[in-house]
């Protein structure tokens, strides 16, 4: 059997256990009257112009930019705050009724794999989600800013494709998006906004990746602030690990920085995306305008785990960890790799098992 029929039989299984629950869950009461059943997530879509209002309105965030982040978020588009401003809101899309059922769906698989491990989702408040090209997010699939999340329009497409007998991407491709990649990237961008919300969580699932929150920011000196991305999931730099550096242990805080200027590779790549051109780095506490590379901790992946490469934040590598839990469950996750959907591993399983025993201690379902 090769990866893909795997994951195609993995996915028809998930989906009858889906189907399970909901027939057990919807029978387990002769007087539903009698159960008051909160919302696994209470959200909603925002139209375009709303979703503007959204973005424009976080003004801490568009004015952390750097001309560093300006030039390689608009590849080169914009030199100016305010010209980044303007381009950063037009990417904001109107949802079509279609992609609100797609999502419908997805939300309803996430609810389902929680129930089936006995966890709640933990209060977020209103999830506003908002529909945006990416064209200068990097064409990432999703972002978070407070308790709005916004989605890509290009996987969107992907989603509503299948109704259609449309397909812009190949087979396997669009099964990936579709079947696996969708549902984990609501939960990843769920993770920043619960994060958020809730100081308890965030310490709780820091501690597990070797991370301790902090009741104050580091002040990054010039050369660090010069190349660090501006990362709109991971604001706060509040928090910090210890690795072994050169034979000494160091409490430092783990960011991602550019590689370089855009401009360095415009001449070569002018469509390079930042995601493909960042670094993680980790800055000691002492010397918060020193950029260390990762490689030069000896102990770095035994402090934080090795089930993720998005190594650019502790937020970040956590968010993905606590995804591939309750999108992938105990034994590994699938990626698209070479045309193919392939199971891997997880490296380090006990982390998965410790984010599971933490949440079922913190957010047990009732």
């Amino acid at each position: 059997m090769n990866m893909t029929d795997m994951a195609r039989k993995t996915l028809f299984a998930f989906l009858t256990l889906i189907c399970a629950i909901t027939f057990f869950t919807g029978c387990s009461t002769s007087n539903p009257e009698e159960v008051v059943v909160e919302p696994f997530l209470n959200y909603r879509y925002a139209s375009a112009e709303e979703g503007r209002q959204i973005l424009l309105s976080n003004t801490a965030y568009l004015n952390a930019h750097t001309q560093t982040d300006i030039e390689w978020k608009t590849r080169g588009k914009a030199k100016s705050i305010e010209e980044f401003t303007a381009l950063y809101a037009s990417q904001i899309q109107d949802f079509t009724d279609e992609e609100k059922k797609a999502l419908d769906a997805y939300i309803s698989i996430d609810e389902a794999r929680f129930n089936y491990l006995g966890i709640r989702l933990p209060t977020t408040g209103e999830v506003t989600f908002i529909k945006c090209t990416m064209e200068y997010e990097g064409n990432a699939g999703g972002f978070t800013l407070g308790n709005s999340i916004f989605l890509s329009s290009p996987i969107l497409q992907i989603l509503v494709n299948q109704s259609h007998g449309k397909r812009t991407y190949s087979l396997v491709y669009e099964e990936f998006m579709q079947s696996l990649f969708t549902p984990c990237l609501i939960i990843h961008e769920l993770f920043h906004c619960i994060s958020r919300n809730d100081a308890s969580f965030r310490q709780r699932l820091y501690s597990l990746i070797g991370f301790t929150v902090m009741d104050h920011e580091v002040e990054f000196g010039p050369t660090v602030r010069n190349r660090i991305y501006t990362n709109p999931d991971a604001e706060r730099f509040d928090h910090w690990a210890e690795f072994t550096i050169g034979g000494e242990k160091r409490r430092c805080i783990l960011v991602g920085v550019y590689e370089s200027s855009y401009a360095e590779f415009a001449a070569t790549d002018p469509n390079a995306s930042y995601l493909y051109h960042l670094e993680s780095a980790l800055v000691p506490l002492d010397d918060p305008d020193t950029l260390i590379p990762i490689d030069q901790a000896s102990d770095f992946y035994q402090v934080v785990g090795n089930d993720t490469d998005y190594l650019i934040a502790a937020e970040e590598c956590m968010a993905d960890n606590f995804a591939n839990l309750f999108s992938f469950g105990f034994n590994g996750y699938y990626n698209y790799v070479d045309d193919e959907i392939k199971f891997f591993p997880y490296p380090t399983p006990q982390l998965i098992q410790d984010i599971y025993k933490t949440m079922l201690a913190l957010y047990p379902r009732q």
